[in-house]
């Protein structure tokens, strides 16, 4: 963790918002609940592009990068330059979960439609996403 707070990619900032708990190891998940809850709590958050502190405990995470597969690291750097760019975020700015939570919220259909598709979490993720959309177009 930075002195500013939390340090999260753009991806991230994103997925966080629909984490659940299936589909990681029980020491994962912990670690995502727990990050989740200090940002409920009312620490900050700081956008980074790279690894960040979702990053250091994943099982795929080695030299400071994704290693899960060979073009990993680029491909997750693609997202998050989309994932900030949509969400109006520059690298090094300091957040609130609350104010990310809400501008998620705003592009999270499109997010679906240029990153979702493909995505080995997609079907974790699906009725949470449906579940929130709905409640806004209420």
């Amino acid at each position: 963790m930075s002195e500013r707070g939390l340090r999260i990619r753009g991806h991230h900032l994103i997925c966080l918002q629909y984490f659940h708990g299936q589909g990681y190891s029980a020491e994962f998940a912990h670690h995502l609940f727990t990050i989740v809850d200090r940002f409920t709590r009312g620490e900050k958050g700081v956008a980074v592009v790279g690894a960040d502190d979702v990053c250091i405990a994943c099982p795929s995470y080695a030299l400071e990068q994704c290693a899960q597969e060979p073009e990993s690291e680029h491909a997750i750097r693609v997202l998050d330059a989309l994932a900030l760019e949509m969400l109006e975020l520059d690298e090094g700015q300091e957040f609130e979960w609350g104010v990310a939570t809400l501008s998620v919220q705003r592009i999270i259909e499109r997010w679906r439609a240029l990153a979702c598709e493909g995505c080995e979490w997609e079907e974790q993720c699906r009725a949470l996403i449906d579940q929130t959309a709905g409640y806004r177009r209420r």
